[in-house]
């Protein structure tokens, strides 16, 4: 035997390169961690490849990349070294096995769809065939993060005024995430690269843009100047936002409605292009003589249209039937809603913090992203059909605002929050990452790669 070449982990089975002569396999011990069970293996490493397929079909898997921590110069010479890990995995096997089942389906469209989509079919035959989905979803949120944040730096109070292009900063930010979020889908279709990764990829980053994108239009606002309908707007902002993808969990076919989140989208850019135009002061003009301004009878109309927009999905989601069915369906509506009520109390309990007053717009995007954390694991738990934690690490975030307005001047409110928004965000980094990560490996798929069906 010649001196062996790098192995390949495709498809579950070691592989050996031309440099390889013969079907022998150096001879160690190799340490890792099932997924399943959390169970650590010793599993001495036959000589010979048969022996491998004799394996259990889950511990062939379990021989990718991702999960055993293969290093890109872990094989030399006559030695492999692999690294175990021995980090919590967010997804059972059981888990994953429902949700390489899982198959998304939408039909209809809405408003906007129909207009651009002549627009997005243009643009997508522009997109390289080699470019995968998860990768155009990704930088239209990148895009989105990246014109927002000085909005946000500039505006702590959300009354502050800044220059016209900001706005247009943040309308170019919107801009770019709804057109790449038409286009991911299409090139999914495009590429044949659609996955159920895809799927829960889309619909997490039209989550976290809704946490954003209402905290940038409040900014442009400036309704810091109206803190009780600022905070009023967020809550329904985001509870709208879950109970929607709660009720999608009952339905096996996803009917679009008229108005989307292209549509939202839409109004936000609308409204920053107005701040731009004619400054956020133009939000403080009284209407009709009525005494009021303009952006309170906005915010006044949008919390009538929610609560309206809330209680079709929340009649639809109390009337199924939970008896036989798993996951989402199988469970009772007061334990799937328990993290949705812990947040909303923490908001409710923390309204009155100092920091809340002080910073707004730091306090937002905390609870922003927080609400945008339970969504996804809601999203997550539908594709995988399993139960929704009741639970989430993403409240220790507003616990510990809530903490600090017990002591006083002992500590700072404001460095809690700054804490708190880090926690909350690494939380849904880490959290997103590791979900990608176990459900790619057990897919046996890349994440931001199209798969060539020539291999």
């Amino acid at each position: 035997m010649t001196r062996p070449g790098r192995l390949q982990y495709n498809d579950c089975c070691v592989q050996h390169e031309q440099t390889t002569t013969s079907d022998q396999i150096p001879s160690t011990i190799f340490k890792y961690t099932r997924l399943a069970g959390h169970k650590q293996v010793l599993l001495p490493l036959s000589t010979t490849i048969p022996t491998f397929h004799r394996l259990q079909s889950r511990e062939k898997e379990l021989w990718t990349h991702g999960v055993i921590g293969l290093t890109k110069n872990s094989v030399t010479g006559h030695s492999c070294a692999i690294e175990p890990t021995n980090m919590k995995p967010v997804l059972d096997e059981a888990q994953l096995k429902r949700l390489k089942e899982y198959k998304f389906k939408a039909e209809g469209a809405s408003i906007l769809n129909n207009v651009l989509k002549d627009f997005w079919g243009y643009l997508v035959k522009q997109i390289p065939m080699w470019v995968a989905p998860n990768v155009i979803s990704f930088l239209g949120l990148a895009a989105l993060v990246i014109t927002t944040v000085p909005l946000f730096l500039y505006c702590p109070t959300a009354t502050e005024e800044v220059p016209w292009w900001f706005y247009i900063n943040c309308v170019t930010g919107l801009f770019t995430i709804q057109t790449l979020d038409g286009l991911d889908g299409i090139q999914a279709r495009r590429t044949g690269s659609g996955s159920p990764v895809g799927a829960i990829v889309d619909s997490a980053c039209d989550i976290i843009t809704v946490g954003i994108g209402v905290t940038s239009v409040s900014v442009a606002m400036q309704l810091g100047t109206s803190p009780e309908w600022m905070f009023y707007f967020h809550l329904t902002c985001f509870v709208l936002n879950f109970v929607y993808y709660w009720k999608y969990g009952f339905l096996d076919v996803l009917q679009y409605e008229l108005f989307e989140s292209n549509e939202y989208l839409a109004i936000m850019m609308t409204t920053h292009a107005v701040s731009a135009i004619f400054g956020p002061a133009a939000w403080s003009t009284q209407v009709f003589h009525t005494g009021l301004e303009a952006r309170v009878i906005i915010v006044a109309l949008s919390l009538l249209t929610y609560v309206i927009a809330l209680f079709e999905p929340i009649v639809f989601i109390l009337r199924q039937d939970t008896g036989s069915n798993v996951g989402l369906r199988g469970s009772s509506p007061l334990h799937t809603a328990c993290p949705l009520l812990i947040h909303v109390m923490l908001a409710l309990a923390t309204k009155g913090a100092s920091a809340h007053q002080t910073y707004p717009t730091l306090y937002y995007l905390m609870f922003g992203l927080a609400f945008a954390k339970v969504s996804i694991v809601l999203r997550v738990a539908d594709a995988t059909k399993s139960k929704m934690p009741l639970i989430d690490t993403s409240m220790l975030g507003p616990a510990m605002l809530l903490l600090s307005s017990f002591l006083g001047d002992y500590v700072s409110e404001y460095f809690v929050l700054c804490l708190a928004l880090m926690l909350v965000g690494l939380d849904l980094v880490v959290y997103s990452t590791l979900v990608l990560r176990e459900s790619c490996d057990y897919l046996n798929i890349s994440c931001f790669k199209v798969k060539d069906k020539s291999l």
